[in-house]
């Protein structure tokens, strides 16, 4: 490499540091904007601009670059997903928003034939499209091409325990070693594909328990807790007499399920499917409505009602008609003293 090329390149590249940052700042903004609107949650995004060392070591290995512009990854960014399938998402997305100057996808290997490992990512150049260049504040971007990375948090992980293991190519190492690198990348792999096929099973599920006829039989479990109360005519029905009766509006609090450990407790009474919870609440109808009085008629005025207390009530006296006469010993960091199972019985008028 010419000396005169390389330090011509090096004063471009400090010519051009308030554009590399300022390009930094608005890949940034645009990019997570994307992500944001797209409700896809990923686990990491970062974006560098490459230092003087990195890229004298580039242009000295390299020999083939004239201009800092020929130059495709001075400002790189590296986006780091949850799920195999958001990659391709991803890819669409930023293909909408710049133009692609080249795609590579290095997901796409033949492990027979393969030359090294790790990195299985989607590597893309690119550049503004020129309808971002026509914007004032993006004019100045014309010439800059730029690299992103798109790769799961297992591909990840793996590209950087392998870089930590210190091989530069599958040739350093011997056969039988690079068979186990092999085979442990294909099972990351499957990793990541079962992760997709969880997170699917999990929505697929979500969506079957949209009514209560389904709720009904399925088993007790946070989510299915949260349906049954919006869905059932009990739970409306009670909520209704309680905001009635007291003058008090609603306001869902749905925390105090997680916080106090509602559904491991309707587990533990023995209660596993959210048709057993629903035939005890129809048939303690009355006594849940009493246990409320006793527990409301001491709210100041103007107070409001969470309707998730219902359940917390519901268990309270589960607990009781099992004959605990003392449910407050029983449940950790309750958040309201426990009437009698007699003050429950005779209500309060």
């Amino acid at each position: 490499m010419d000396k005169r090329i390389e330090d011509h390149i090096i004063q471009q590249y400090y010519d051009n540091q308030n554009l590399y940052r300022s390009l930094k700042h608005d890949i940034t903004d645009i990019i997570e904007n994307i992500i944001t609107k797209n409700n896809i949650k990923i686990s990491n995004f970062a974006i560098r601009i490459k230092t003087e060392d990195a890229l004298r070591r580039k242009i000295c290995l390299k020999h083939k670059y004239k201009d800092v512009n020929d130059i495709t990854d001075i400002v790189a960014c590296r986006i780091i997903t949850l799920f195999e399938s958001d990659i391709d998402v991803i890819y669409k997305l930023i293909k909408q928003n710049f133009d692609i100057v080249e795609y590579n996808d290095k997901r796409k290997k033949n492990y027979d034939d393969r030359i090294d490992f790790g990195y299985n990512s989607l590597h893309l150049l690119v550049k503004y499209n020129e309808a971002r260049l026509n914007m004032i504040e993006y004019s100045d971007y014309r010439h800059i091409v730029f690299e992103i990375q798109i790769r799961t948090i297992l591909q990840h992980s793996w590209a950087e325990v392998e870089h930590g293991l210190g091989y530069k190519s599958q040739y350093e190492i011997p056969k039988d070693i690079r068979r186990r690198l092999t085979r442990l990348s294909a099972t990351l792999e499957i990793l990541d594909e079962e992760f997709v096929n969880i997170r699917d099973d999990i929505e697929e599920y979500n969506r079957g328990i949209d009514h209560i006829e389904k709720v009904l039989k399925t088993d007790l479990n946070y989510n299915s807790l949260m349906t049954y109360y919006h869905d059932s005519p009990i739970m409306s029905e009670l909520t209704q007499i309680i905001c009635e009766q007291f003058n008090i509006s609603v306001k869902e609090e749905p925390y105090i399920i997680s916080e106090l450990r509602v559904v491991k407790r309707f587990h533990n009474l023995g209660y596993m499917y959210v048709h057993e919870l629903d035939e005890f609440i129809i048939e303690n109808r009355d006594n849940i409505v009493n246990f409320a009085q006793s527990k409301l008629r001491f709210l100041e005025k103007n107070k409001y009602f969470n309707p998730y207390d219902i359940f917390v009530w519901v268990s309270l006296i589960m607990l009781l008609n099992q004959g605990v006469d003392d449910p407050e010993n029983i449940i950790s960091n309750e958040m309201f003293s426990i009437p009698s199972k007699n003050e429950v019985d005779k209500g309060i008028n």
